[in-house]
């Protein structure tokens, strides 16, 4: 059994508590089969619902020429959630860590962190997706049955959806990287790129903008969860960017432009929301630290080593 003889560590260094390599290795490999194969599950399952209620034919199915219909963004949804418990699991077996540690340092999600945060993200958010609104086409509203359905699924599981891709991402991915560096900083550097650049890759990206607009938000989650001590204000802005971009999208029946990726479908308008993700990241850490937040801890325990740790933080709030 090793020693860690570090007294506290950031959130992205907790799991140098078990600092081997081939630990952070299999546990991010794991990962991006588990995606892979639950992905695999759920898109049949939609193909197959799709089929039986008519929403294509085989002949569309073999030249792949689809729609993106609710099953399919349910089963995209679901299939990105369940990085949630699995990334938990992985980290568990792994490094031995519990799955409440994945949540933040002082091993639970603190809601009411969260909601303190919502006050001031929400408002901004919905200001910047309103200009977006007004800056881009707008279709007419056509409530038909489809449309209502991928508006349910959109505000039931996108948070959920977020929320996965952010315990996957900025928590095992990043801090699978950082267990393999005894120096914080550089845990922290070589975890943002490692994480971003995954993250950005998931996306399948190909214009240039879209590729610097979601390595820049993943890389400002990656600060965020750092100087606030946990996923709550990386999952709030990835929840609330969503669900607010998605509901319009869906009501007016674009849901498919959302999803184009190919060269030609940023410009430089992204850079409005990069700099937000880089503003709410900055008064996440700043304002998380003015209210006593909890953003280093000692090593989270762990069955593979044994931890020389120093003193409990004592903030003035743990605002959980």
């Amino acid at each position: 059994m090793s020693t860690i003889a570090h007294p506290t560590a950031t959130y992205d260094h907790a799991l140098r508590v078990a600092p081997a390599w081939w630990r952070g290795t299999l546990a991010i490999l794991s990962l991006v089969a588990a995606y892979f194969l639950v992905s695999f599950v759920f898109s049949v399952g939609a193909l197959a619902v799709d089929l039986a209620t008519g929403q294509y034919g085989f002949d569309e199915l073999a030249n792949g020429s689809l729609t993106f219909t609710p099953a399919l963004m349910l089963a995209n949804n679901l299939a990105l959630a369940a990085m949630w418990p699995i990334a938990m699991l992985l980290q568990w077996a792994f490094f031995g860590v519990r799955p409440r540690w994945l949540s933040s340092v002082v091993g639970r999600f603190r809601w009411r962190w969260l909601g303190r945060l919502a006050l001031v993200i929400v408002p901004v958010w919905i200001v910047y997706v309103g200009v977006s609104l007004v800056l881009g086409p707008l279709d007419p509203i056509d409530l038909s049955g489809s449309v209502i359905a991928m508006v349910l699924i959109v505000l039931f599981t996108t948070p959920l959806q977020s929320a996965g891709e952010e315990f996957g991402a900025r928590g095992l991915i990043q801090r699978s990287v950082g267990s393999w560096f005894g120096s914080p900083i550089a845990a922290f550097v070589v975890g943002t790129i490692v994480s971003g650049a995954l993250f950005s890759a998931a996306h399948a990206v190909a214009d240039p903008w879209l590729i610097a607009y979601y390595f820049v938000f993943g890389a400002s989650a990656s600060f965020a969860a750092r100087g606030t001590g946990g996923l709550e204000a990386p999952i709030l802005v990835h929840a609330t960017n969503n669900v607010l971009l998605l509901v319009p999208t869906a009501l007016m029946g674009q849901t498919d432009q959302v999803f184009e990726r190919g060269e030609g479908a940023g410009s430089p308008f992204l850079l409005l929301p990069m700099a937000l993700c880089v503003g709410a990241a900055l008064f996440s850490t700043w304002w998380g630290r003015r209210a006593g937040v909890v953003t280093a801890a000692p090593y989270p325990p762990s069955r593979a080593t044994r931890i020389v740790s120093g003193p409990q933080p004592t903030p003035t709030i743990d605002a959980g």
